[in-house]
């Protein structure tokens, strides 16, 4: 794929955005040529009708370079470099981001709810999406988060102790909850919200992602959630989502 690849969405077609391209922040996500932690916000970002460019590392060492360079809080990317009033400030963190672009798409895209308690729950949902994630985090990158002497490294046994409790106990239960919030709304939307929020990007596209996961047996756990599966469609079939993966030709 190209590093380069400006995409951009329109108001008319894909989503209820009320932000036109003359009118927005000057937007370049910028990421790794995967979906990843990405992919929410390229999608959220074509559905809030926002003209971004998605730029994609060409090799892990141009990324290693901003990264000693400095030019990445925190050294982590995605990051959404905004341009506006002359100032260019580089954003980071997946869920700030997406707060961020909901903000900036406007309230009746209903991203990211006005109502502080509506707004709580979007954010409690994205927060134990983090949390549900923690551990896989913690056995696939050991050295980042320092298990790698704990867990022998990726064959090691702790790292398969790991990956059995993660199959068997941690997983499950966390797709239980999910499934839970889902058998409870009223919409199919995981905040009972009329619209997606925030956190059915979010959320979704990691539910997704976990469905390809063997680490967790996520081709035979995911499946075995109806509603997950159900959302999972729902957010997919949505023209933006739609159009967004039929220009990639995916």
């Amino acid at each position: 794929a190209d590093k380069k690849r400006p995409a951009s969405a329109s108001a008319d077609n894909d989503g209820p955005a009320t932000k036109r391209a003359d009118s927005q922040p000057k937007l370049r996500l910028m990421y790794f040529d995967i979906p990843g932690k990405a992919e929410p916000l390229r999608l959220l970002m074509r559905y809030a009708g926002l003209a971004f460019e998605d730029y994609r590392f060409a090799d892990r060492s141009e990324f290693a370079t901003m990264k000693a360079n400095g030019e990445l809080s925190f050294g982590q990317v995605p990051a959404l470099v905004v341009e506006e009033s002359g100032q260019k400030i580089t954003l980071v963190q997946t869920a700030a981001i997406a707060r961020y672009i909901a903000k900036t798409a406007g309230g009746t895209c209903g991203l990211y709810p006005a109502d502080p308690l509506k707004a709580a729950q979007v954010d409690a949902l994205v927060d134990q999406c983090t949390d549900m994630m923690c551990s896989v985090l913690c056995a696939k990158y050991q050295d980042r988060f320092g298990f790698d002497e704990a867990l022998g490294g990726m064959d090691g046994e702790g790292t398969k102790k790991v990956e059995h409790a993660l199959q068997t106990s941690v997983m499950p239960r966390h797709l239980g909850f999910f499934e839970t919030v889902l058998a409870s709304s009223s919409t199919g939307w995981l905040a009972d919200t009329e619209l997606p929020t925030i956190a059915d990007f979010l959320v979704g596209c990691q539910l997704q992602q976990l469905a390809t996961n063997a680490m967790v047996n996520g081709p035979e756990l995911v499946p075995k959630h109806a509603k997950i599966v159900a959302h999972t469609e729902k957010l997919l079939t949505l023209p933006a989502v739609k159009s967004y993966y039929a220009e990639k030709g995916s």
